[in-house]
């Protein structure tokens, strides 16, 4: 007598049958395992093993139509990274821990540093840049672009000069300064905490000389006067006698690092920055709270040796914002900085550079609905 697929199968997988799928015939079984079959065990017969096999396979059926249509809904978006280190620990743990999965995005990583990154981003070459403190700049000269969350905002320079008669602020008026790039987050920094202890940023003479690898051998040397130098610096700098001048991250504010959108898609498609943002915000989470397992995941991307991706790690935690948002005041103050150095005029009001509402409005529900990431 004809059974049907539900007697022969109880596991879920017999919904696939509402989908217009009918049973595959079981012939295959049947010339393996013929009625004169004995498996040697008690009460069991071939056709008790046959509908044994037939659940089996519908449910691998199930689990594979499962799979293949998860990846099918997935929708694939591109992210600019100047690189993946531990700055960028919440993009990594959201890749890693299945948060961007969780919300439906497949994440394809461009390599593009800053200067690109926003053009790039502009033109629609990709959704999101991570280049934020590139972005900033752009805004600020009018581009259609906008701040969306800021993950890190406590910068991890500190101000060294190896020369005695250099031991402040004040003492560093007509000497020359050391950066990768101007209007970088180093020069930025800089002059905001020269601002900050009243020392005129025109009275300096800032020195682009490209990258790391430039600008610390040219403080050793004693080429220039004074760098804003990261932290494994610090660590190769520790055998030579330095000044240190200022921690900025202890002195200052500003966006040094998180995601930038096109006012484009933010208008046009704002559930899809939403579902990125949001997974980001679950990845830095889980970033937060389990160090081992972050440094492990980060080691995957960065080939860096792990003794400085552990010191990178905690520098990149004591920087993080509280909600990945920055308060009014130091929007305003960066601005202002940027609009002198890209000569601008007039600086723009935040609200054409910054919207956090969508950031705030992710850490509002994560916080109302008790989230918490496991391992």
């Amino acid at each position: 007598m004809a059974r049907s697929f539900k007697e022969f199968c109880d596991c879920p997988c017999r919904h696939i049958v509402g989908a217009g799928l009918k049973p595959a015939p079981t012939t295959g079984f049947r010339v393996a395992l013929t009625p004169d079959f004995d498996p040697g065990l008690p009460g069991m017969t071939s056709e008790l093993i046959s509908d044994g096999f037939r659940k089996l396979t519908y449910c691998c059926l199930f689990l594979l139509l499962a799979i293949a249509s998860s990846a099918a809904a997935a929708e694939n978006i591109r992210v600019s990274y100047a690189t993946l280190s531990a700055a960028y620990m919440d993009h990594i743990c959201a890749m890693e821990k299945g948060y961007f999965r969780e919300e439906g995005l497949n994440i394809e990583v461009i390599r593009a540093p800053g200067g690109v990154a926003t053009p790039g981003l502009l033109s629609g070459q990709f959704q999101f840049s991570s280049s934020a403190s590139s972005a900033v700049s752009a805004a600020v000269r009018g581009g259609p672009v906008k701040i969306a969350y800021t993950n890190l905002s406590r910068p991890s320079y500190t101000l060294v000069s190896i020369k005695p008669e250099i031991t402040s602020a004040k003492e560093l008026v007509g000497k020359k300064i050391a950066i990768n790039s101007f209007g970088d987050t180093g020069h930025l920094s800089t002059i905001l905490y020269l601002k900050k202890m009243r020392v005129n940023p025109s009275s300096v003479l800032f020195i682009a000389v490209g990258r790391n690898e430039v600008r610390f051998p040219a403080l050793r040397t004693g080429a220039i006067d004074a760098a804003p130098l990261v932290p494994r610096d610090m660590v190769l700098l520790k055998d030579q006698k330095h000044f240190v001048l200022a921690d900025l991250g202890k002195e200052i504010q500003l966006v040094w690092n998180g995601v930038a959108v096109s006012d484009k898609l933010l208008a046009e498609n704002r559930q899809l920055v939403e579902r990125f943002l949001r997974g980001l915000a679950k990845g830095r989470e889980f970033a937060r709270r389990y160090r081992d397992e972050t440094i492990s995941l980060i080691s995957k991307r960065d080939p860096s040796p792990l003794e400085a991706i552990k010191v990178d790690y905690e520098v990149t935690k004591a920087s993080m914002t509280e909600d990945g948002s920055l308060p009014d005041d130091v929007l305003r103050d960066e601005v202002a900085t940027r609009a002198e150095l890209t000569k601008v005029a007039t600086p723009p009001n935040i609200s054409t550079v910054f919207d956090y509402s969508v950031t705030r409005k992710n850490y509002a529900q994560l916080k109302a609905t008790a989230w918490q990431p496991v391992r």
